[in-house]
């Protein structure tokens, strides 16, 4: 009974105390259950239309078109600026109250963390006091700024998005061009179409060149020596030469297609394997392309192959080592294996499983292709055993010869007195086109300084001759100017300057 005559007093009082509560932005349309809500929001009462409520209540629904309501309207107490730009806001009514920031509430509609664009520790974006201590006209001004702010941050996310989707189509593109022989050294689309091989040197370089084709190519087959040789082994490359056989090339890439036609994408792609064999066979090979079971001059070298009858190949240059004789040279070759047959026991001198395109060894570091148009010799790798420390070698450029060099000499000789070499300091060094000495008096001449071995520091170029660069071990004077980072050049820059009277830059004539 106690409940009982309890009950009509508590319902009178609730909902005398609603009509104090703040209007439900969602109105006669709330869909909220949770009894919480109930409790800090009124609603329309039964039969109640929604023109019925206060004008002003409905202005927390209108005050930002479009956008969902903040469920605490015009009493918000956030400080985060584009709360407001995604969450309306009444620019009337509402009563100061005072709030803690530290409110652990989830609210369902202002999460910060969950919102990309809030720089929470940012002091443009956030408010000095709290939305509910706010006049009328400093509301309208702050959802404007609001606004202004997010439409800002979306056009800097929309920037970024388009930059990081360049670098994408940019890193897509070249791993195109490597997979489908379109990232091309210098020559090698006139090597494509000439009928013999052609071999590009390609040697380490410190400064990195982005888009260089060469140095591309060098890293990829460095990179993959270094990265599955053994531990310890000590061997370190030195040279790579990379092969363009035209007709070669011609078949793999048709083979390729066929393997992709026949087996699908991922099973057209090829695999970076090595292979040893003796130095005499190295250029037959890069020519003609390998020889498979069934054509005539293929034979093992060493046995009637353990895994089948075929070409062996592997990942890991320490197993193909072995077979290499009389030198230190080792081939590195596109090879497609297609569908594997993995061995589990010795099979020797069989054939290709049907229903495959190549074994491989159970232990999968020896792979065995049994189709010849299935390789594509690509990389001699030149190695040695490793001794000190590694050093760069020089880039020597030989634009002019000996003789180009004296008439230029001649020429500039023969020139008035200019000043065109002012504010320069020259330092001589190797057999040039006349003596030291006159070449010095040239220099001074033109208004040139000249400096001492032991003045070989920042502020002086070092002339020297292409035969002096290209000694094993530098001369002294070429190791002082490396070491003080001294700029080393030819002498026809010398030359060219005086004779055209042009302030020629350097950088056309330094050794790299």
């Amino acid at each position: 009974m106690a409940a009982m005559d309890g009950g009509p007093a508590t319902k009178k009082l609730k909902t005398s105390d609603s009509d104090a509560l703040p209007l439900c932005p969602y109105g006669a349309s709330c869909y909220r259950k949770n009894p919480q809500h109930f409790q800090e929001f009124r609603h329309p009462k039964d039969g109640e239309t929604s023109q019925a409520v206060d004008r002003a209540d409905l202005s927390a629904v209108a005050s930002t078109s479009g956008l969902p309501p903040c469920k605490y309207g015009a009493n918000c107490y956030r400080k985060n600026l584009l709360h407001f730009a995604q969450f309306s806001h009444p620019t009337t009514g509402g009563e100061p109250q005072d709030s803690d920031d530290t409110d652990t509430e989830l609210a369902e509609c202002e999460d910060e963390k969950a919102s990309p664009l809030v720089k929470s520790d940012s002091d443009t974006t956030r408010l000095v006091k709290n939305y509910s201590k706010l006049t009328e006209e400093e509301r309208r001004a702050l959802i404007q700024r609001a606004v202004e702010a997010k439409k800002k941050l979306e056009e800097e996310l929309q920037d970024t998005k388009k930059e990081v989707e360049r670098k994408e189509k940019e890193l897509q593109t070249l791993q195109q061009e490597l997979s489908e022989g379109l990232l091309l050294l210098e020559g090698e689309k006139e090597a494509l179409e000439r009928s013999e091989v052609t071999k590009f040197p390609l040697v380490p370089e410190r400064q990195y060149k982005e888009g260089s084709a060469a140095q591309v190519h060098f890293r990829l087959a460095e990179s993959q020596f270094y990265r599955l040789i053994d531990a310890g082994s000590g061997y370190r490359v030195t040279k790579v030469e990379y092969v363009v056989s035209p007709e070669v090339v011609k078949r793999f890439r048709q083979a390729q297609k066929d393997l992709r036609d026949k087996r699908g994408e991922m099973l057209s792609y090829p695999v970076l394997a090595f292979h040893g064999t003796g130095q005499a066979n190295i250029d037959p090979i890069t020519s003609l392309g390998f020889k498979a079971p069934g054509e005539s001059g293929f034979k093992h070298a060493t046995d009637t192959g353990w895994y089948g009858k075929g070409v062996y190949f592997s990942e890991y240059p320490s197993y193909s080592m072995p077979y290499i004789k009389g030198g230190n040279r080792i081939l590195l070759c596109q090879v497609l294996p297609g569908k594997v047959y993995q061995c589990s026991s010795l099979i020797h001198g069989s054939p290709l499983m049907k229903g495959y395109d190549s074994h491989t060894s159970p232990d999968k570091k020896e792979l065995i292709i049994f189709n010849s148009h299935h390789i594509l010799p690509c990389y001699i790798l030149h190695y040695t055993h490793a001794h000190g420390d590694f050093k760069y070698k020089r880039s020597i450029k030989v634009t002019k010869s000996v003789d180009e060099l004296k008439k230029l000499y001649e020429t500039a000789a023969k020139m008035p007195a200019t000043k065109i070499l002012t504010g320069l300091t020259f330092h001589l060094a190797g057999k040039l086109a006349d003596k030291h000495s006159e070449i010095y008096n040239l220099i001074i001449k033109h208004g040139g300084k000249t400096a001492t071995q032991q003045q070989l520091y920042m502020g002086v170029t070092l002339v020297a001759a292409t035969s002096e660069m290209k000694l094993e071990t530098p001369s002294v004077k070429v190791s002082l100017a490396e070491n003080a980072q001294v700029p080393i050049v030819s002498e026809d820059f010398l030359y060219d300057r005086i004779i055209t009277q042009q302030k020629k830059d350097v950088s056309g004539y330094v050794f790299s």
